[in-house]
């Protein structure tokens, strides 16, 4: 029997599948960026080299004799290779046992919800790895001391550099600004998976999460916060049928696979946010006793929790004091490895 003109087809529903899937992450990302004022995404191809950079310099002033020759101002640019730039490859499968007991919608749809938070929650990871990298300090006794301390070590390291400290993201732990909150009453939101605040004790821009180390502050300005998209449009000449919005930030293809009878979620990351100039990030670190350099947390001999539960920042953090060297290590299981082998901790 001939197939009836306008029918509803398996391929379509598979297809506004993709289109929900991207734009659950695209709005989410979007989300993100008007918060901070960011503009948009910057579409570049794949294989471009990432990095993180330290400008510093002066101008070279004083009086000039008429002819006589102008002096020289020194500037450097000290540059941190990170990796470069490619897709990330995810998949899911979805059985044709759970899809006929739920109903495709709820058997592949949530567990694609799942998916796109667990995909969000990996661009965080590395987001905060590079915040790590920061070469700012400052220190204070309260959280609210910490973040004022933080924005003026900021503001003095812009100020030196001819810019504004203007636009200020402040990440902070949410186990540090639990007893402030529970003073307060505020309107917490929640923006890309972290509960945000837009004005909180003098600063603005707080974001709470917990993969910020605890007792630590991350501040950096909101224009030092880049997003990069990778460019999918070779991908369609090869015949891969991803879905791609606009901002090239994931793409993503549902099919049935018939030798397992099942139907697979592929997804395609190809977004990264990265804070740009090194010098332009202040760890901040709360409490007297903690140095500027690693969280109060961690600043016994031993770690204030198991090995395992750490977070990935927190183990980098820990590595740091111990003196474990972990170069080539950016996997939470390399680096709980390296620790681990040197001798410093069980898990």
């Amino acid at each position: 029997m001939a197939a009836l003109t306008n029918q509803i087809a398996a391929a379509d529903i598979s297809k506004a599948m993709d289109i929900e899937f991207s734009e659950k992450f695209n709005k989410e990302v979007s989300r993100l960026a008007e918060v901070l004022g960011i503009f948009g995404t910057e579409v570049v191809p794949a294989g471009t080299a990432m990095y993180q950079y330290e400008v510093d310099g002066k101008l070279a002033e004083g009086a000039v004799a008429e002819g006589d020759e102008v002096p020289l101002s020194k500037y450097n640019v000290t540059r941190k290779d990170l990796y470069e730039l490619s897709v990330k490859p995810y998949r899911k499968l979805t059985t044709a046992q759970a899809i006929l007991k739920g109903g495709y919608v709820n058997a592949v749809g949530r567990t694609d919800d799942k998916m796109v938070k667990q995909l969000r929650a990996a661009l965080l990871d590395e987001f905060f790895d590079f915040l790590g990298n920061g070469t700012g300090t400052a220190q204070g006794d309260t959280l609210q001391a910490a973040l004022a301390f933080a924005d003026a070590a900021l503001g003095d390291s812009m100020e030196d550099n001819g810019d504004s400290p203007y636009g200020l993201v402040h990440f902070v732990n949410r186990q540090d600004i639990a007893g402030y909150l529970a003073k307060a009453e505020v309107t917490l939101q929640t923006v890309f998976g972290m509960s945000y605040l837009q004005s909180f004790l003098g600063v603005e821009h707080v974001f709470i999460t917990n993969k910020v180390p605890q007792g630590t502050i991350y501040v950096t300005p909101a224009d030092n916060i880049r997003i990069y998209g990778v460019d999918f449009a070779s991908l369609g000449q090869a015949g891969l049928e991803y879905t791609v919005l606009d901002g090239s930030l994931l793409g993503v293809h549902h099919t049935p696979a018939y030798e397992r009878t099942s139907a697979e979620t592929y997804a395609l990351v190809g977004a990264t946010f990265m804070p740009e100039v090194k010098n332009y990030i202040v760890k901040a670190s709360i409490g007297g006793a903690a140095s500027a350099h690693q969280p109060a947390a961690l600043a016994a001999d031993e770690p204030a929790k198991a090995l395992g539960d750490m977070t990935v920042a927190e183990l980098k953090a820990y590595a740091e004091e111990h003196g474990v060297d972990l170069a080539g290590k950016s996997t939470k299981a390399d680096i709980l490895a390296a620790i681990q082998g040197a001798g410093q901790g069980e898990e």
